[in-house]
């Protein structure tokens, strides 16, 4: 019995060896194939407004992925009814259909915001009809997909200002920090605020003007962001992009000297109106990543939080114009998305930090059909996520917004 089991044994080892070679063989292929981005085609959502700024800006952050994989975005409906303005909708099948859940109130057509998600806690700064700046927290119940609006507070009341485009960011010993554009009703010259909200406190303005105040150029946007001890902020000022932080235990209004870390091109072919064609998220590894879309170019510089330096600009698309990208973590690796609006959709993937990025997917366009244009082709995504990202992206069909989604096979 032994020998006739060792003769079987034998027998099998050809064929076991034939199977691993042809798995190798297999394998390669494989691994040639993914040497070409790997197609994604559209897929179209719900989703309707009928405002330009359905999902802007850039710089601002609109959609996140809760632990239970649904997915959340704050989009400007316009005067789409019902719940016109911005309204929060959840998604429970990666982006494709969605509820709305939560209309924030006195907002318009014109009005943007932006959030950051901590566990199920989703903290945001929204633009007001009366173009003030208002916070707002609510918390989500992955049991009943019910979103509770828990507070709302005043960051600032237009007075002599009209303030647009604010963002939040939230520092490690718990005080929250808001930047907005604050334009002059008496002159129209335009700056940059800085309003902090301590702990348990209200909005208080730091004094501090971060950049120029003049009425030459609108286009200006600024992202804090935390960084170990202390908080940084990304702004720009036309084509130019600076770099500032403060510490935690330092005084509201201080900011360091700010440092340039990237001009962009003078020409201005491809029109970014306020300077937010931006996006910044902090990954696991001591660095900030950021992504700069310049004339086209897909620019890419990463900050180390430990010895505070910044790489230079390096571009990584190819020759193919992008109009718009959008930054974040993609099941552990960086992501970088550009809309397929100019036909150059792609979604580019670093395993390692940002050293090297790889095409790994092509967005495609769907057929072209009458009535359907892709200039307003902002692109969306989750900042941090996990499983397939939804990439979603803003066309107008017969004069409405729309958006569509792609669902990416990040690995």
């Amino acid at each position: 019995m032994q020998a006739a089991h060792e003769l079987r044994q034998k027998g099998r080892r050809p064929a076991r060896v034939v199977r691993v070679a042809a798995g190798l063989l297999a394998a390669l292929f494989l691994a040639a194939a993914r040497a070409q981005p790997v197609p994604v085609t559209a897929q179209a959502t719900d989703l309707t407004s009928s405002a330009e700024l359905m999902i802007s800006y850039r710089h601002q952050e609109h959609m996140w992925q809760t632990p239970d994989g649904a997915l959340h975005l704050l989009a400007n409906r316009g005067t789409t009814r019902p719940n016109p303005g911005l309204v929060l909708f959840s998604s429970y099948d990666g982006g494709v259909t969605w509820v709305a859940k939560l209309a924030l109130s006195r907002t318009n057509r014109n009005s943007t915001a932006d959030g950051q998600l901590e566990g199920t806690t989703l903290s945001v700064v929204y633009g007001d009809a009366d173009d003030g700046v208002v916070f707002a927290q609510m918390a989500y119940d992955s049991v009943t997909g019910v979103w509770t609006l828990n507070r709302t507070e005043s960051v600032y009341r237009a007075g002599a200002m009209t303030a647009r485009n604010p963002t939040l960011a939230w520092d490690d010993s718990g005080v929250a920090w808001c930047s907005f554009a604050g334009v002059y009703t008496a002159n129209d010259d335009i700056e940059l605020r800085w309003f902090q909200r301590p702990t348990e406190g209200t909005w208080v303005d730091t004094g501090t003007v971060v950049g120029p105040t003049d009425n030459r150029s609108k286009e200006r946007s600024a992202r804090p962001i935390r960084i170990p001890g202390g908080m940084g902020l990304i702004y720009r000022v036309n084509k130019t992009t600076y770099w500032t932080s403060r510490p935690n235990d330092a005084a509201p209004g201080v900011l360091a000297d700010p440092r340039v870390i990237h001009v962009g091109t003078a020409r201005a072919a491809r029109s970014d109106p306020y300077a937010s064609h931006f996006g910044v998220v902090a990954d696991d590894g001591g660095h900030l990543q950021l992504a700069i879309a310049d004339d086209g170019a897909a620019m890419y510089l990463r900050y180390s939080t430990l010895d505070d330096t910044w790489t230079a600009p390096r571009q990584i698309n190819g020759a193919d114009a992008l109009s718009y990208l959008q930054i974040g973590l993609s099941n552990g690796q960086v992501q970088i998305s550009l809309s397929a609006s100019r036909g150059s959709g792609a979604v580019y993937l670093s395993n390692d930090y940002g050293d090297t990025f790889t095409q790994a997917f092509a967005l495609r366009l769907p057929p072209a059909s009458d009535g359907v244009s892709y200039k307003t082709g902002r692109v969306e995504t989750a900042t941090r996520s996990r499983g397939p990202l939804a990439v979603m992206q803003q066309y107008e069909d017969q004069k409405v917004q729309r958006l569509m989604v792609y669902s990416v096979p990040v690995p």
